[in-house]
């Protein structure tokens, strides 16, 4: 491989052969918002904390949670991602579908993917949902909290600098999906009362989104009841 073929993301995006970037654009908009992904609950073992009953569907995308509880998102978001660029799962026998399962083993559901009307970034209400009391101890002891640092040129979410949101293990709230997918091990980290050897600040973790062109740089702080 020559210095030619190793090329980053804006080389290619400042090719000549590239009529213009508003056309650039547009193409990632026909694309990535073509379609959302229905998600039924087919199977609940016991009682779910968070409330998910049998039947229960959702419109979501690789940002979009639709209240779903984020111990259920998070686990499915990888295969759902492939389902939502237009790729399949070689397992799967029809290509449009998948199924998954909470992180508690609680919660079944199937996974299948809707080509939208017009493409178009999808976003429905995250409503919040009181876990304290629960069972669960790292949540009864502590508050979560994602400040957003900063944003290279322009967060497709919404998220912005000095942005400050509340989160936990099960409640995404208006963080985007592909940003908790990503924190979520870290924020059962703080809320498990460990930290991370590297920071200076055991009650603080700093990361990035994992989007390189619109990336959002954020620090995670854990603070007590």
């Amino acid at each position: 491989m020559n210095a030619t073929d190793n090329k980053d993301f804006m080389q290619e995006l400042e090719k000549e052969t590239r009529a213009s970037v508003p056309d650039f654009f547009e193409k990632i908009k026909r694309e990535a918002y073509r379609y959302y992904e229905e998600v039924t609950i087919t199977d609940i073992s016991g009682t779910c904390p968070y409330g998910h009953k049998k039947g229960d569907v959702f419109k979501v995308t690789n940002m979009n949670a639709d209240s779903m509880c984020g111990s259920l998102y998070q686990p499915i978001h990888t295969n759902l991602v492939t389902l939502h660029y237009g790729g399949t799962l070689p397992w799967e026998k029809d290509p449009e579908t998948f199924n998954g399962i909470c992180h508690e083993g609680r919660v079944r559901v199937a996974v299948r993917r809707v080509e939208l009307p017009k493409p178009q970034v999808l976003r429905t209400e995250n409503r919040i949902i009181d876990m304290t009391g629960k069972g669960f101890a790292g949540i009864d002891a502590y508050r979560i909290y994602l400040e957003t640092i900063s944003v290279a040129n322009s967060c497709t979410w919404g998220h912005c600098e000095g942005q400050k949101v509340e989160l936990d293990a099960f409640n995404i709230g208006r963080v985007c999906g592909f940003l908790y997918w990503e924190i979520y091990q870290y924020v059962n980290l703080l809320l498990s009362g460990g930290s991370a050897a590297w920071e200076a600040d055991p009650d603080i973790m700093h990361g990035c989104c994992p989007d390189p062109f619109n990336q959002v740089t954020y620090r995670l702080i854990r603070e007590k009841r």
